[in-house]
């Protein structure tokens, strides 16, 4: 029989062989600084490599001409029922292209940011779905269950940065108008009326911009619309 210090010092013995790049995968190739562990959260810093050109997201030239670094913030998947904040210190790069209108861009990490965005690829993807099935508070109120805090607005927002796959015009189009900010902004959705598929969204909901919409789209040949006064 193994006595109670034998046990312990099995136990102290355990080690773990995982990487933490198998655990956390967007931060393969960047070095890690520190990760932080508490009751509400999980934080890792991390920086990228100094000797890395970065193509510009303006005219396309590789530019090595760097700027000073910044901090950026992006929430990622919960682990361990924790809310997990990345801090990658990235490069901002001088274009060299004297006729890009870009003068400085940000270097962007495959799998870990994305212009624009504070979350990693991973929970934005999973706040489109979300904004694509509930919207509006229902679908804030959801996210926040999975240590994803977002207002009804950016849920709303969602639908206008999905990318929309080819699809032919529908011969019965379906037009409603749906609130960007309630009682301010409103923009308009186009879905197929047979598939229930959406086809595209326009910008706001104004008779001339649905008009234009379909005229570009002479497939059309029936459409059901919202009785508001706005689309008549």
């Amino acid at each position: 029989m193994i006595c109670h210090e034998e046990e312990a010092a099995a136990a102290r013995l355990l080690t773990c062989d995982v990487a933490v790049e198998e655990l956390l995968p967007q931060l393969v190739g960047l070095p890690i600084e520190r990760m932080d562990a508490s009751p509400v959260m999980s934080r890792t810093t991390a920086l990228t490599r100094n000797d890395v050109s970065q193509p510009c997201p303006g005219c396309g030239q590789v530019s090595g001409w760097t700027h000073p670094r910044y901090v950026r913030h992006v929430a990622d998947e919960a682990v361990g029922g924790r809310p997990v904040v990345i801090d990658p210190s990235v490069q901002r790069l001088y274009c060299e292209n004297p006729a890009c209108p870009r003068a400085t861009f940000v270097e962007q990490v495959d799998g870990l940011t994305e212009r624009h965005q504070r979350r990693t690829p991973a929970p934005r993807r999973l706040v489109e779905a979300v904004a694509g099935a509930l919207a509006g508070s229902a679908g804030a109120r959801l996210p926040a269950v999975l240590h994803q805090t977002l207002s009804w607005a950016t849920v709303l927002n969602c639908p206008m940065r999905i990318a929309l796959p080819d699809r032919p015009p529908p011969v019965v189009a379906g037009i409603d108008e749906f609130a960007l900010l309630k009682r301010h902004r409103y923009a308009t959705i186009i879905i197929d009326a047979d598939s229930g598929q959406r086809v595209d969204v326009l910008p706001d909901r104004r008779a001339a911009t649905v008009t234009a919409w379909l005229r570009e789209h002479p497939g059309v040949r029936v459409v059901c619309r919202d009785g508001s006064g706005a689309f008549a």
